[in-house]
């Protein structure tokens, strides 16, 4: 249970993040050219929230790496079919960078992202985690020999186009359907 919350908030970082980004724009109606004078004056005047933003931020990058890799490892033996999903998830990105941006006060940010929380945590998507992306990780969903789908991340130099490169791979599970690793 506690995997899956720091899952959880793992995914849903982002929308916090895009939340303060605006909030940074809207002040003094920042530009782009005027935004890291605007970030470090917001830096030094709001000690607390940055450290919390910023140290939150990084936890939040290594947080599944490292609460994945807590279990042991698993083998997929034999892939029968690949296809890649990194796309799948775009209009979920999008709605965080959406709604993330729209929010006009803490409060309403704070019930928006209890929302996304819940439903990230019951729908079973707490593996969807945009960092990955940023880190070089793409998401597959594979068909195995007996035909089950899992998901499966993971992190190549190169997408991976044939089913039989990810014979025999280590993965570690993050969920019942879903695993990470590395090729």
């Amino acid at each position: 249970m506690l995997k899956k919350i720091l899952l959880t908030v793992s995914a849903t970082w982002s929308f916090v993040i895009v939340y303060y980004i605006s909030r940074l724009f809207k002040l003094e109606n920042t530009q782009l050219d005027d935004f890291w004078r605007v970030f470090w004056l917001y830096v030094k005047n709001n000690h607390a929230k940055a450290t919390f933003l910023i140290l939150g931020t990084i936890i939040m990058i290594f947080t599944p790496l490292v609460v994945v890799r807590l279990k042991k490892e698993e083998q997929l033996a034999k892939a029968k079919l690949i296809e890649l999903n990194d796309n799948t998830y775009v209009p979920t990105y999008l709605g965080y960078f959406f709604v993330g941006m729209s929010v006009d006060n803490f409060a309403s940010m704070v019930v928006f992202y209890l929302i996304i929380f819940v439903f990230t945590f019951f729908s079973g998507i707490e593996y969807f985690n945009p960092i990955f992306l940023f880190m070089g990780y793409h998401i597959y969903k594979v068909e195995s020999d007996m035909g089950v789908q899992n998901i499966i991340i993971l992190k190549t130099k190169n997408v991976i186009r044939r089913s039989n490169e990810l014979n025999n791979l280590k993965l570690y599970r993050i969920n019942n359907l879903t695993y990470i690793g590395d090729k």
